[in-house]
């Protein structure tokens, strides 16, 4: 598989399908995920797009060295695979923390991201949601109550690395609480955004993805029946049709 090298000579995993020319995409996968967590959406959506995948910074075959898991170091490494493979104008969609720093770059870079989809994005961090979070991002009790996700992630990140990987996604909840984007930000993106939500989410309510939707400039809602938090309970129907129409209907940004 291809690799990006970043300036602090951290390798990053990404996978290119579909055509060379024309409107690109990029997914982009969510805390403790994986590129695999999109596979299934590459080929339908390759047929209209570049299509872009990506282990972020820790995960899956991507390095990390740096000490920590920094979301803005994470928004950084995305622009510069970007920049790598010469692509000046994107569409984004982002699943959970991949949806984030898609808003991350879109400020970074406003006219660069064409148009953004955030699924089951979690925007707002109370102190008792990261306090939540955190308890469960716990590796001991991970492999206690739940081994076979943590056999999932062992198998996904290294057996050598997911107890640490797990314990930096701790902490960079808690930056996301103490630090993270604002209501008062959102109004300087500019593109289309579309929120999409599963309507049994066990992270995200629906009337916080409804509240991001109108806090956005261009935002638009879409609540998915019968659908979780995790991208494998999202159905391809209706999710690939919204994407495509809600991407070509937009396709440049200025």
């Amino acid at each position: 598989m291809p690799v990006w090298t970043a300036d602090d000579d951290t390798a990053i995993n990404y996978e290119v399908h579909g055509a060379a020319h024309g409107e690109t995409l990029l997914l982009l996968p969510g805390l403790l995920g994986s590129l695999g967590q999109w596979q299934r959406f590459v080929q339908p959506l390759s047929a209209g797009f570049r299509v872009i995948v990506i282990d972020l910074r820790g995960h899956g075959r991507s390095e990390n060295k740096q000490p920590a898991l920094e979301p803005a170091r994470m928004a950084q490494d995305i622009a510069g695979l970007l920049d790598h493979l010469g692509v000046e104008q994107v569409h984004v969609a982002g699943y959970s923390l991949g949806g984030y720093l898609g808003l991350m770059l879109h400020l970074s870079q406003p006219r660069r991201v064409c148009t953004l989809l955030l699924h089951a994005t979690k925007f707002y961090w109370s102190g008792e949601a990261v306090a939540r979070m955190r308890q469960q991002l716990d590796p001991d009790r991970m492999a206690e109550k739940a081994p076979g996700y943590a056999n999932q992630l062992a198998e996904e990140h290294g057996g050598g690395r997911w107890r640490g990987l797990v314990r930096q996604a701790g902490d960079l909840v808690a930056r996301l609480g103490e630090a993270g984007l604002t209501e008062g930000m959102l109004r300087q993106v500019l593109a289309p955004v579309l929120v999409s939500v599963g309507d049994r989410d066990e992270l995200v309510t629906l009337p916080e993805a409804h509240r991001l939707s109108r806090a956005l400039p261009e935002g638009q809602l879409l609540v998915l029946p019968g659908v979780r938090h995790p991208l494998a309970s999202v159905p391809e129907v209706p999710l690939v049709p919204m994407m495509k129409t809600f991407h070509r209907q937009n396709p440049h940004y200025h």
